[in-house]
């Protein structure tokens, strides 16, 4: 009877527990990716011409609908193009900075900015898709030129000083 119960609650051989391999730090890191930079100057180029288009395809022509699709199409390929730069671009170089203090800084400091660039563009999206009132209409022009202007200083800031810094290591 014993050896039933001992049976039956596994008092026979005892399996070995095997070890677990666990991924090491340096696996979860982000890699050098050769072609990236240019990724994300074509990034750039198609969200300039997406927001001129915004302006002279649409809100020009008193198109609001238009002006709508537009804005909305610029919001997702700005939000896919920060997703993109913050991941593969930041990160790496936070990464592979780390005993670089003073570039370390500046890109930290660039991401920063940014992001604070990322909430005008975003907000002004946000504002400007829906249905479109006369107060909307008569604020447009100066919200447009204001971020146009900030874009457009952001990205050749990007590509002629802080795109440099990326490199394989």
């Amino acid at each position: 009877m014993f050896k039933f119960i001992g049976r039956l609650f596994g008092a026979n051989k005892v399996e070995p527990v095997q070890e677990v391999v666990r991924p090491r730090f340096d696996d979860n890191r982000i890699k050098y990716k050769p072609n990236l930079i240019n990724e994300l100057e074509a990034d750039h180029k198609k969200l300039v011409e997406l927001f001129g288009k915004i302006w002279s395809d649409a809100f020009a022509k008193r198109d609001y609908v238009a002006t709508n699709q537009l804005i909305t199409e610029f919001k997702s390929s700005f939000q896919a193009h920060l997703l993109a730069e913050n991941i593969k671009f930041y990160v790496y170089l936070e990464q592979t900075l780390q005993d670089d203090p003073e570039n370390l800084q500046i890109v930290k400091e660039f991401r920063l900015d940014m992001n604070k660039i990322a909430r005008t563009a975003t907000n002004f999206c946000k504002r400007y898709q829906g249905q479109f009132t006369m107060r909307h209409v008569e604020q447009f022009e100066t919200d447009y030129k204001n971020v146009g202007k900030v874009l457009t200083q952001r990205i050749s800031l990007e590509e002629n000083s802080l795109y440099v810094l990326y490199k394989p290591r």
